[in-house]
């Protein structure tokens, strides 16, 4: 799934799908049957592509491109300017690396990777066989998953789970023993707020330990994203849901839950990669206080005496 934070930088340029990521013969591809709300799925997966066959990659992911070309699925829909797809690319790679830091930390960890989609996430960041993985989406997108990606990876404890993240059966399939890392990116703002905090209660009630990553959107920049319309998130059919204007506020969800770290979108290390044209538009929006805060990468960690060291 897939926040969009630069939606008045967007453009109508076509994603370079025909030319520099090529495409296997149409036959040979899997079908994408996938709408709304996981549709966005393809979203960040075409921002990969697309940083990841420029000159200077912010992200470089390898597999990207080859997951795309294996898809029927006409891309040409998903508007993903430079801009766009570096904001993706800068993202993506602030959660790998939060990822890494958790598990350098933590090497007997589970990492439960929600709204997986078509991230290859488990294959960029380093993690050893003392590590549990679990991937998990909606069937349908595990289904497509288990086409174009690998289900199992030799010597790693790793599983593909199939489940509704906001229903309760699946989390208590999921081992408690460790401590454990959520990653969850993209995927709160396009739940019901009921949703989205239901969620996050229910897994600091499950695990002893742990820390959760996601990204949240304020209602100034909730209700601008939903009034575009030459985004790719607008080609969906998808609309945001879930605003959070002061993070203390996801603290009030549960006494353990604790803000470890925010750091704004707009000025997030990494954004002097970006096309010099959106450097410019992020740094006039850092000069405007609800835009400056309008999407925030947060950090927050649940355990009795988790500190807080950070706010934003």
């Amino acid at each position: 799934m897939s926040t969009t934070t630069d939606a008045s930088l967007s453009s109508t340029m076509p994603p370079p799908v025909d030319g520099q990521l090529g495409m296997q013969a149409l036959s040979e591809r899997t079908k994408v049957n996938l709408t709304g709300v996981t549709e966005t799925l393809l979203i960040p997966l075409l921002g990969r592509a697309a940083d990841s066959v420029t000159e200077r990659p912010i992200l470089g992911d390898p597999y990207a491109k080859g997951v795309i070309e294996k898809l029927d699925y006409d891309f040409t829909k998903l508007p993903m300017p430079a801009s766009h797809a570096g904001a993706v690319a800068l993202r993506t790679r602030f959660y790998d690396r939060w990822t890494s830091a958790f598990l350098a930390a933590h090497p007997h960890a589970t990492v439960l990777h929600l709204a997986c989609g078509l991230d290859s996430r488990n294959q960029r960041v380093e993690w050893g066989p003392t590590v549990r993985w679990i991937d998990l989406d909606l069937p349908e997108v595990v289904e497509l998953r288990r086409q174009v990606l690998p289900v199992s990876l030799p010597g790693r404890d790793y599983q593909l789970v199939a489940a509704d993240i906001t229903e309760d059966a699946w989390l208590k399939e999921i081992p408690t023993d460790r401590p454990v890392l959520v990653v969850m990116e993209g995927l709160l703002s396009y739940l019901l707020p009921k949703d989205a905090t239901g969620l996050l209660r229910r897994l600091v009630e499950t695990f002893k330990e742990g820390e959760m990553h996601f990204d949240s959107m304020n209602a100034k920049v909730l209700s601008a994203g939903n009034k575009q319309t030459k985004v790719a998130v607008s080609q969906t059919g998808a609309k945001f849901q879930w605003a959070v204007d002061d993070l203390k506020d996801i603290e009030q969800i549960h006494p353990r839950l604790r803000l470890l770290e925010a750091v704004r979108y707009v000025e997030a290390p990494g954004v002097e990669e970006l096309p010099v044209m959106t450097r410019i538009a992020y740094y006039m929006l850092t000069w405007v206080p609800s835009f400056r805060d309008g999407v925030r990468f947060v950090r927050f960690g649940f355990s009795d005496d988790a500190p807080k060291v950070g706010s934003g």
